[in-house]
């Protein structure tokens, strides 16, 4: 999956791949791999490069994320750059912006209710897949007009999950 993370004021272009808990991340023509598990939801041990990171990831009342790595905080946006393509223009000046799971998962978090106002960049449900738990965030400023999914669903890749207009 193509990923443009933003992290610390910088965006980094990435692939991201995981399986057998090892996730793999490719950017700046670097290659890591990294063993992954999550004890409970929203709470993660990496080990990369023979070295443990505790991560949290904490949803802010903003409605940004951050991430809390060994106790330092990061703020953190991740989008799926396969389903950004096409979300300029119309979609973000005042068009319709339809969000789509971007793999098969669960919801396991819904953040936003219809007729919820909501900012670019904020958080309207959080899908897990492959352990990994991915927040679908709004790519614009607007309303939501349909909430087609529920916390405990299963998705399927694909599947369109909110409308914001």
């Amino acid at each position: 999956m193509k990923l443009a993370i933003a992290i610390g004021g910088q965006t980094l272009d990435a692939e991201f791949s995981a399986s057998d808990g090892t996730a793999r991340l490719s950017f700046d023509q670097q290659n890591y791999a990294a063993q992954i598990a999550t004890p409970e939801p929203g709470l993660f041990t990496i080990i990369l490069n023979q070295r443990v990171y505790n991560c949290v990831l904490d949803e802010l009342p903003n409605g940004q994320t951050e991430v809390v790595v060994n106790g330092q905080h990061f703020p953190i946006a991740v989008h799926d750059k396969k389903h950004l393509r096409g979300q300029t223009g119309a979609a973000t000046a005042g068009g319709k912006a339809t969000l789509m799971a971007p793999m098969p998962g669960k919801v396991v978090r819904v953040l936003c209710a219809v007729g919820e106002e909501v900012a670019a960049e904020q958080g309207l449900l959080v899908v897990e897949a492959m352990k990994m738990q991915n927040e679908v965030q709004s790519p614009k400023t607007g309303k939501v007009t349909e909430l087609r999914v529920s916390e405990g669903q299963t998705v399927n890749a694909g599947e369109v999950l909110v409308i914001v207009e």
